[in-house]
């Protein structure tokens, strides 16, 4: 029997972040035991590093001309991880299981593009259950932005540049160059609508466009029932799943274990069983881990809780 193949992506950065401390993800991932509990069940386990040549280290910030924080060097970097997962799929008969350790969410665009380009010759649609606290609608120029790239993930997913998505990210899209996700590919999960770093414009804007949501309530009240339901919705329009799960989903009154809290009363134990739903998909083919910031877990307890979860789930 051949061993089922997991790619394991690190991609150590903190280089759109307000705080340093996320780049040491895959190295406490790796401390927890996660290579070695996923060959404990059967799998046979491959790494890269998406920054071999040049870090996405965190250095003292100003905006650049287009309002963004380390705009270059963090488009750089995206590049960067699109080639890294790029080069996994090339080289491979079928699509393997990425396990994308990201360190921060900005990267989903660079993610999805890589799987779009290499599905270009099919017919096939990639899509994303967005499992998180924000929906990251943040624009460079709108009042009280922080200009941290990291907020405006969905902006440069969808490439929405009438509401101010960076011209440099648009080489991160489809082949026909539109964003890598609209209305019809993505699942917002977990999203904390009494969070204040969700204006009312950005909520409008996913009501407006018709954009499907699961708040974090409903999350906390029937973990498995939302998340069956939010799968079927989107297997019925793609055809590969990708799931890309931020920490700060997560209650820190319980599980602070994410970069900057985010107090949406979902329990860990809650969230796990709906990613575990989501994994368990023969769509689901590469799993995004964002925002773990080791620095808040010193002895590593909750990064091994993380990692006996994920290894659960694919099991």
């Amino acid at each position: 029997m051949v061993a089922k193949l997991v790619n394991i992506v690190n991609v150590s950065s903190d280089i759109g972040s307000i705080y340093a401390g996320k780049s040491k993800a895959p190295a406490a991932f790796k401390s927890a035991g996660l290579q070695d509990k996923l060959r404990a069940i059967g799998y046979q386990v491959e790494e890269q590093d998406a920054f071999q040549q040049s870090p996405a280290e965190w250095v003292s910030s100003t905006r650049e001309p287009n309002g963004a924080r380390n705009e270059a060097r963090t488009v750089e970097a995206c590049h960067q991880v699109s080639k890294t997962i790029a080069s996994a799929l090339d080289g491979a008969d079928r699509l393997p299981f990425q396990l994308i350790l990201a360190g921060e969410c900005l990267y989903c665009p660079a993610i999805m593009s890589a799987y779009w380009h290499h599905l270009s010759s099919t017919s096939k649609r990639v899509g994303i259950i967005y499992v998180d606290a924000d929906c990251d609608l943040h624009t460079p120029t709108e009042p009280g932005s922080s200009g941290t790239i990291a907020g405006m993930t969905l902006t440069h997913l969808t490439l929405d540049f009438a509401r101010g998505a960076l011209e440099s990210m648009s080489a991160l899209s489809r082949p026909d160059g539109t964003g890598v996700v609209d209305k019809d590919n993505i699942v917002l999960f977990g999203l904390n609508t009494d969070s204040e770093a969700n204006k009312r414009d950005h909520l409008g804007y996913l009501f407006d466009n018709e954009f499907r949501v699961f708040t974090s309530r409903s999350v906390q009240r029937d973990p498995i029932g939302r998340a069956k339901a939010a799968l079927s919705w989107l297997e019925e329009r793609v055809d590969h799943i990708i799931v890309h799960l931020d920490v700060d989903v997560i209650d820190p009154g319980q599980f602070p274990l994410c970069n900057v809290p985010n107090w949406t009363g979902l329990g860990f134990e809650e969230t796990m069983a709906a990613v575990k739903i989501f994994l368990k998909s023969d769509k689901a083919v590469a799993l995004s881990v964002a925002e773990v910031n080791p620095d808040h877990d010193p002895r590593l307890k909750m990064t091994e809780s993380l990692v006996d979860k994920i290894v659960d789930a694919l099991s």
